[in-house]
């Protein structure tokens, strides 16, 4: 972007998916102002509110987290004179003077009805001050928008759709009966003409007609529709208040660009829509008739990836007067940015202050009494009862641990034929030792009994020894012959169940059946789960894989349609 001594050219950029799309939009475009969505208070951390040389403007669901949300990016060189958030300033703090003011008449609509409709955070409106090629200068709004979408499963939805385009009309008309130039922006949720959608017939149905109906009167009538402006009377359906008229707005796009084909910001990401451009147009940037003779440009980023929706990028060549102190509203003053809330470490941290003399004397005391306690305790408790016991204790571990350390491990399969032995063999020599001789007092009578019964034992033990190693050297072929016997036995049983073992988990275990070629492309298909609530929520089918696309692309997905169920029949 270039910057002149009196006139700049200036980008608005609607943005969607912020965590993606931040560098991009800092790095490579340079826009001055940036607008993102979809943004949740709760996860809002300060590298993403607090982007050097930008100042942001948040707006987040009162009703549930990550629900809606959109924010506005201005360059310092921008920074707006006033910023808030929601079109009927039941938001505003009290005591803030920069709010950008001119609701307009809320007569048709109720106190709880304005709540609702700004409780989503759906509104972010700053105000710049610009200087006119005669040197005057001028009030401009940009209103950044996430406008509702219809849902088929709740039709108070589109009541509520229909009720915040009107909200959003009688506020926009409010700016500029004031003066002031305004600039909407954002997802509209609804498309214009039929060349803005893939599958105009499709469409919503009938419901999508006051939505398009309301975005028709809005521009001017030269961009207007003769076929939408006959179908349907807002006024009629108490969807759109009688202080408005209409016709004061631009599509920018649709300026500069009035008979370009397959115009898309938005694709279904599940279907793959995006690789056939099979989508629709539903992010604008519309601005008044006496701002358009400063638009240079507009396009569609179709090619910047990370959402379900693209860019849009418009450029108007004016001056901004840059304001001397940022909004009230502005990111950088929310408590846990600015240094003012608490932290959670901080209920953790040693505190340093000098303790008064009344309590550095009560805990002396405390401490003194609590030590001369202990003394008492320690006059009258039993030592050698305390002694025997744990060195009883510790007798006792260390005779288990000793008979646990000897005893055999065993080492293979084999160790189950094996006899066990009775006993460990440390306690089979104390008990022998002690059965031959009865104890005494005197030390030096027990080690003479032992090593007595050392020197009786050791000549019957080389004896037996001796005469059985013949036995055990006649014996040996038997005992070889017997050891082969099991472990042939061993090895045939194993083979045997592992076998059995194996077929059984593949029977088990068999897996779903290939998937079938759809007649289109002879191709394998795609396994997919109906998630949409009804008599048939959870089955599973198999359709083409290839992306969706229009009726006449042979490279887009085929109609082939199977119930896995009736593929098993």
């Amino acid at each position: 972007m270039l910057m002149g001594s009196e006139r700049a050219k200036y980008q608005f950029t609607n943005y969607w998916n912020l965590y993606r799309q931040i560098s991009f939009a800092f790095r490579k475009l340079k826009s001055p102002f940036s607008l993102f969505f979809f943004l949740p208070g709760d996860m809002l951390d300060e590298m993403t509110a607090i982007v050097d040389g930008y100042n942001a403007f948040f707006s987040f669901s009162r009703k549930r987290s990550g629900y809606s949300g959109v924010v506005t990016y201005c360059k310092d060189y921008c920074l707006p004179v006033k910023a808030e958030e929601g079109l009927s300033g039941t938001l505003n703090k009290k005591e803030a003077d920069d709010v950008v003011g001119c609701y307009g008449d809320h007569s048709e609509f109720s106190k709880d009805e304005l709540d609702a409709l700004d409780a989503e955070g759906r509104t972010v409106i700053t105000q710049h001050e610009i200087r006119n090629p005669d040197g005057s200068c001028s009030q401009m709004a940009v209103i950044n928008v996430y406008c509702p979408r219809y849902d088929s499963e709740n039709e108070e939805r589109h009541d509520f759709k229909l009720r915040f385009f009107a909200l959003l009309q009688t506020r926009a008309e409010a700016l500029i009966e004031s003066g002031s130039h305004v600039i909407i922006l954002g997802d509209l949720n609804t498309t214009h003409q039929n060349m803005d959608h893939c599958e105009p017939d499709s469409e919503g149905g009938s419901h999508s007609i006051p939505s398009r109906c309301w975005l028709n009167q809005m521009l001017c009538h030269k961009q207007q529709t003769d076929e939408l402006s006959d179908k349907s009377n807002l006024h009629d359906k108490n969807t759109q208040p009688a202080t408005v008229t209409g016709g004061y707005f631009v599509d920018t796009f649709r300026y500069l660009h009035p008979d370009q084909q397959e115009a898309y910001t938005n694709w279904c990401t599940l279907t793959g829509a995006r690789q056939t451009n099979f989508g629709r147009r539903l992010d604008y940037i519309l601005c008044n008739e006496r701002l358009n003779s400063a638009l240079i440009s507009c396009c569609i980023m179709a090619n910047v990836d990370g959402s379900d929706h693209c860019p849009v990028k418009a450029s108007f060549d004016f001056s901004v007067v840059t304001a001397l102190k940022a909004p009230s509203y502005c990111a950088k003053f929310m408590p846990e940015f600015a240094g003012k809330q608490q932290k959670l470490s901080m209920f953790f941290t040693k505190s340093y202050g000098k303790p008064s003399t009344d309590m550095s004397a009560n805990n002396n005391i405390v401490q003194h009494s609590a030590s001369t306690e202990g003394k008492d305790k320690r006059k009258h408790s039993p030592h050698s009862l305390k002694r025997q016991s744990s060195e009883s204790l510790g007798s006792q571990k260390k005779k288990g641990k000793s008979c646990f350390e000897n005893k055999p491990k065993q080492i293979n399969l084999m160790g189950f034929f094996n006899k066990k032995p009775a006993s460990c063999p440390g306690q089979l020599g104390r008990n022998s030792s002690s059965d031959s001789k009865k104890p005494s007092s005197d030390d030096s009578d027990v080690n003479d009994s032992s090593e007595s019964q050392e020197i009786t034992t050791a000549p019957s033990i080389s004896s037996h020894l001796e005469s059985s190693s013949k036995n055990v050297q006649d014996s040996s072929l038997l005992e070889a012959d017997k050891e082969e016997l099991i472990v042939s036995k061993v090895k045939s049983t194993t083979d045997q169940t592992s076998n059995s073992q194996v077929l059984a988990w593949k029977n088990l275990l068999k897996g779903p059946p290939p998937a079938p070629l759809c007649p289109g492309h002879s191709e394998p298909c795609v396994l997919r789960t109906v998630k949409k609530p009804g008599p048939t929520q959870g089955r599973q089918f198999y359709t083409c894989a290839r992306p969706d696309g229009a009726a006449n692309n042979q490279e887009a997905r085929c109609n082939f349609f199977k119930w896995i169920k009736d593929l098993k029949k």
